[in-house]
């Protein structure tokens, strides 16, 4: 059998994957690691801690309407008396309704996850708002270990996926044509969920790591002088951004900290890939750095466990988080109970989790590696600039020669059997025209990827030449 130069690179990468992943930790704490060692940060004796009162301005005028619905502070009262008294109260149903008696789901390292009886019986009822009561320990827990963020009032709330609690927190601190700081790039669910607000995006550049404070203190220090509305919430990804796969260091995280207490404004973290970073190197979490209620934090397991269970939760300073509370309430009275059951079991269960999660992060590496390995072609044939991904599910493509990828994406690529996603899901401004290409190497079979590199030179190629064409045309 032949095997060609890209096989042989691809094999190559994989075979230096395998050794690189032999100097990653398989030990449990490492993996759940996100604080780093605990130093004094100092920021408490530099800036304002916030309080209760100090929250007020930055919640929206649509939030700050929301009540308290009765009959959810009821459902939360019964879980808490439990059947210490007679209830002709909560409008929950009968659980001898349910049709169900027993679930049992297998994982394919053979375990089990059984529900019956009244356990499952109340995987299957109301909850209150802010999640299962025996899930919101766990979770409390969890963040505390992970991250031993600096001592304040702060809780957590269950969402249904990330693109929940990104959803809430627009809706919470964004009014409508308010300035909203971000990344250049970003995912396209948080400019989903801006859009109705018609806000001011304001984009801050990223380098090969992550957002550049420099840049964002300018643009701060700027709209101060010539009195301008200041922004009051930035949204980044800084573990494996979605789309460019960067991660923002440890110095950087703490300069961009420092600017939200200076200038005033909460940041939100969404980290659904942190159990993806490829390097060795302990970055601690905003969270971790938090010592004046600035921070705004999203966790997922969509990534890594399943994309259809909808596991997360939202972690905040108490003040805020009642506020998103209210939000889960008139939006979708509370998360599935059956999926929060589950979520609850895997977290139960950390050291086979850790397991879990190594493996994850194997699989995504050597895929990470094996396409690397094949894109120094596209490097080469098609004058393709990119970067190798630092953590998550992506490559970032800058092409050469093609002033717009639209065309390419929805045309040349199609018509090749080839698909791919523009730059433009990534902007704001969807409109706009944009040179880069993301790549997701998730999905794809390793033996797939010599093919799908030759149709990608190909696809470039051609589009280069047509874009060449049009250009002598013009100008002659």
């Amino acid at each position: 059998m032949i095997v060609s130069k890209i096989q042989r690179e691809i094999l190559k990468e994989v075979s230096l994957l395998s050794t690189l992943r032999r100097g990653l930790s398989n030990n449990v704490e490492d993996i759940f690691n996100f604080h780093g060692d605990r130093e004094t940060l100092g920021f408490k004796d530099r800036y304002r801690v916030l309080d209760e009162k100090d929250y007020e301005r930055f919640i929206s005028s649509r939030s700050s309407k929301r009540e308290p619905a009765m009959t959810r502070s009821l459902t939360s009262l019964s879980y808490k008396i439990g059947k210490q008294m007679i209830s002709l109260a909560e409008g929950m149903p009968n659980e001898d309704i349910f049709p169900f008696s027993h679930l049992e789901i297998k994982t394919k390292s053979g375990g089990k996850i059984i529900l019956k009886d009244k356990e499952l019986a109340k995987a299957l009822q109301y909850v209150p708002s802010q999640g299962l009561p025996e899930l919101l320990a766990i979770l409390r827990k969890f963040q505390e270990d992970l991250h031993r963020p600096p001592p304040l009032d702060r809780d957590v709330l269950v969402t249904n996926g990330s693109q929940h609690g990104i959803y809430q927190c627009v809706d919470m601190l964004v009014n409508p044509g308010d300035p909203v700081l971000t990344t250049e790039y970003t995912f396209t669910g948080f400019h989903s969920a801006l859009r109705p607000y018609d806000p001011e995006v304001l984009t801050i550049a990223e380098d090969e790591d992550g957002l550049v404070p420099e840049t964002l203190e300018a643009l701060l220090s700027d709209r101060v002088s010539k009195g301008l509305k200041m922004p009051r919430i930035l949204y980044l990804i800084p573990t494996g951004n979605n789309p460019t796969g960067t991660v923002i260091p440890l110095q950087r995280r703490k300069q961009i900290y420092e600017l939200a207490c200076r200038y005033d404004f909460i940041i939100i973290e969404d980290d659904p890939y942190a159990f993806l970073n490829y390097s060795d190197e302990v970055t601690p979490s905003f969270l971790s750095l938090d010592e004046c209620g600035r921070v705004v934090r999203l966790d997922s397991v969509s990534k890594v466990v399943s994309a259809g269970l909808r596991g997360a939760w939202l972690t905040a300073p108490t003040a805020l988080l009642r506020r998103a509370e209210l939000h889960s309430q008139a939006e979708l009275l509370h998360s599935c109970t059956l999926s929060q059951s589950l979520l609850l079991r895997l977290l139960s269960q950390r050291g086979e989790l850790a397991a879990h999660l190594h493996s994850a992060r194997s699989l995504y590496a050597a895929r990470c590696g094996a396409l690397g390995a094949a894109m120094g072609r596209v490097a080469r044939d098609a004058q393709a600039h990119y970067m190798q991904p630092r953590a998550g599910l992506f490559y970032w493509l800058r092409l050469s020669g093609v002033p717009d990828v639209y065309n390419m994406v929805f045309n040349t690529a199609l018509e090749k059997g080839l698909m791919l996603c523009p730059g433009q899901a990534f902007q704001y401004d969807t409109s706009a025209p944009s040179q880069h290409l993301r790549l997701t190497f998730s999905r794809i079979r390793p033996e797939d990827m010599e093919h799908a590199v030759d149709l990608l030179v190909d696809v470039i190629q051609t589009e280069q030449k047509l874009n060449q064409r049009e250009r002598v045309a013009t100008e002659g």
